[in-house]
């Protein structure tokens, strides 16, 4: 991560996220790509879809180009949200529950950090978690 506004950006997210939730901040940070939008949607909803950005296991995250994390709040709020995914992996918290529950339980808690880091930001809270929309066997 060659760029020294964005990396104080990650380690400050980090900072956020270890206090909103107790994780404690990687010794290592993810690699962030800015990618077009047709690139997410290839990767993970080829049909097409609002998808903004979403964390890969090993290659990092990928945020939509469009976004501007380090001026505009719910773009840095989205990157958090991401970030939180990098140290849940790292975490094992859920690598004991199925494959469907983990997903969801890893979606409500990034939600449920990023809703409270745009609270206290000042913002609205307003991401909504859709994770419940998906049932699992």
């Amino acid at each position: 991560m060659p760029d020294a506004n964005l990396l104080a950006l990650v380690v400050e997210l980090f900072r956020a996220i270890n206090s909103i939730s107790g994780y404690p901040p990687p010794a290592v940070y993810p690699d962030i790509h800015f990618v077009p939008h047709q690139q997410l949607e290839a990767r993970v909803c080829p049909s097409g879809c609002s998808i903004k950005a979403y964390y890969e296991h090993g290659e990092g995250v990928f945020l939509d180009q469009e976004l501007d994390p380090r001026n505009d709040l719910r773009a840095r709020s989205i990157l958090l949200h991401e970030l939180v995914h990098y140290v849940q992996a790292g975490s094992g918290r859920y690598d004991a529950m199925p494959v469907c529950r983990a997903w969801q339980a890893r979606e409500i808690e990034a939600y449920r950090i990023q809703n409270e880091y745009l609270v206290r930001q000042g913002g609205d809270g307003r991401h909504y978690v859709n994770a419940m929309a998906v049932r699992c066997n």
